[in-house]
């Protein structure tokens, strides 16, 4: 039987989008103001009633932690109470309680044939009681300690196997190469021993939306008993990418120094929080989903799953930049991806840039664009990560 085709997140969104705006277009309930001057620009469509109301909700004056040059004590204060809020706001203090004292344990097949200058490995890691998390390690040929790469997946079931180059069959292979999606490969050829790990909520594991009551996807049924609990979804996810660091940091083939996270879509976002909320991670790649929290009229540009009640309190996606600084960080989008602004993205991008001016060091931020979509541009990522990753 063939594969069934799995809706991905652009799907979903598109479908979502794309229904309301006729819903609304059709009834006449834009009012003609708004919609006359951003009809050609969808992530601002919505009416002039609704505008003020979420531009008074996400008044600027109300945020705490978006950086200022006169914050109190300076840069390096500002940095250390941005990140311990942060960690709190994902729920990262909350899931330490709920864990205890539980300890990780890994499980790992035997390693699979030489494909080429690396091998491929099955593991399972529980990074909480009763959640396993399965992943592929890569290791490339020869004597370490090698640099590590944490790769997470975005909105994708079989994400980590994508990344790590095991299709289940010619046309996943095929999707494969279209998107340039084998990162983990490509990194274990480049002498990283490199992790693929299943994306909790947005692969196997989870918690199943049951009778379909939240839209049929797993990802918001994993946010919504995560925000029952206290907890949030990337908080979880950050959370495993961290469990995964602590016993790859164990192993002697590992350059504890020498650290890449880089992840497509959602699992940019893992990236952008995991390495803000963790030192370890020494060099930073999200892709195709670094940008601002909302559009000037309240469009928010992520799945539910990726966000986090209160962050426009705390601040924007550009500050999250903020406890990462100094080290690198490159953010990458594609000008032809449909779930984002172009625009947008240089203003969050400007804002991050100033944040690493302020930490003394703006050669270690930059942003660039693929010509693309949603998507991962390896020409653009790895020139920066290699060169990171030996200064």
């Amino acid at each position: 039987m063939p594969e069934q085709k799995i809706p991905t997140q652009i799907d979903l969104r598109r479908r979502t989008f794309l229904k309301t705006m006729g819903l609304a277009v059709g009834s006449g309930f834009f009012s003609r103001g708004v919609w006359a001057e951003d009809k050609a620009d969808p992530f601002n469509a919505y009416p002039d009633s609704v505008v003020k109301y979420l531009r008074r909700i996400y008044d600027e004056g109300q945020v705490k932690f978006s950086y200022r040059e006169d914050y109190p004590g300076g840069f390096e204060v500002w940095q250390k109470e941005a990140r311990e809020e942060l960690r709190r706001l994902i729920g990262l203090d909350r899931i330490v309680s709920d864990c205890g004292d539980h300890e990780p344990k890994v499980e790992m097949s035997e390693p699979g044939p030489d494909l080429g200058g690396y091998t491929r490995q099955k593991g399972l890691i529980e990074t909480e009681p009763d959640v396993r998390i399965p992943f592929w390690l890569l290791r490339p040929e020869g004597e370490g300690p090698f640099p590590l790469a944490i790769l997470p997946h975005g909105h994708d079931s079989i994400g980590f196997d994508t990344y790590a180059g095991a299709a289940h069959d010619e046309e996943h292979q095929k999707r494969i190469t279209e998107r340039r999606a084998d990162v983990a490969v490509q990194a274990a050829q480049r002498g990283f021993v490199a992790i693929a790990p299943a994306t909790r909520g947005l692969s196997t594991p989870g918690v199943p939306d049951l009778l379909k009551r939240h839209g049929d996807l797993d990802c918001r049924s994993q946010l919504i008993h995560c925000l029952l609990a206290g907890r949030t979804a990337i908080g979880e996810r950050v959370w495993d990418m961290q469990r995964i660091l602590d016993w790859e940091m164990t192993l002697n083939e590992v350059d504890s120094e020498r650290v890449l996270m880089m992840g497509n879509s959602g699992g940019g976002m893992v990236t952008l929080y995991a390495s803000a909320c963790d030192p370890r991670v020494s060099v930073a790649v999200p892709s195709c989903s670094f940008t601002l929290l909302h559009s000037r009229n309240g469009y928010i540009y992520h799945c539910d799953c990726n966000l986090v009640p209160g962050m426009a309190e705390w601040g924007d996606l550009y500050d999250v930049a903020g406890p990462i600084a100094p080290r690198p960080l490159l953010v990458v989008n594609g000008r032809e991806d449909t779930l984002h602004s172009v625009s947008d993205i240089e203003k969050a991008a400007a804002r991050a840039e100033a944040i690493y001016r302020a930490s003394g060091h703006p050669e270690n931020f930059e942003s660039k664009f693929g010509g693309g979509g949603h998507r991962f541009y390896p020409e653009l990522m790895w020139p920066f990560v290699m060169k990171a990753i030996s200064a």
